[in-house]
């Protein structure tokens, strides 16, 4: 089984982790991400581990300290289908051609071909994060942990 961590806002009181779990891409239908455009497909980034989405949302928060915020655990299904960024030839260039980065997210994500798609993180290019699609057919076999609730940053963090 392989896990990923993610970040994220959560109500109080805490809803069901199927809810959670559905609503994980509402943020990415209304912006442009490094990986993805906006629009109505949503897609969920998660990091290899729990300090990289530390990393992740700092450099995502501009500046604000985030409230409500929960660290999650999503256990993918055994077996789920993981495909790496790196056999849709990256260009050398992707930290600084994002519409690279951002056509060969869409072409993943469009083609439902994995639950999930290996990237390297802009933050620490030696670690990674996976894209998670929730329209994948194993998307709904996910179990959701909640962690830390709330979860806090170190203040040092966020001078």
């Amino acid at each position: 089984m392989t896990s990923v961590w993610r970040i994220g806002y959560v109500d109080k009181p805490v809803p069901a982790k199927a809810a959670l779990l559905a609503s994980l891409g509402y943020g990415s239908t209304l912006g442009n991400g490094r990986w993805h455009l906006k629009g109505p497909h949503p897609i969920v980034y998660a990091g290899a581990s729990r300090a990289l989405c530390q990393l992740e949302k700092r450099v995502h928060a501009n500046g604000a300290h985030p409230k409500n915020q929960a660290l999650m655990r999503l256990e993918l299904p055994a077996g789920a289908a993981l495909a790496d960024v790196g056999s849709m030839r990256l260009p050398a260039d992707w930290r600084s051609n994002e519409a690279a980065t951002q056509a060969l997210g869409m072409a993943w994500l469009g083609s439902l071909s994995s639950l999930g798609l290996w990237v390297p993180s802009y933050v620490e290019p030696g670690d990674m994060n996976l894209l998670i699609n929730p329209a994948h057919p194993e998307y709904r076999s996910i179990k959701l942990e909640i962690e830390r609730n709330p979860f806090v940053f170190d203040p040092r963090m966020f001078p």
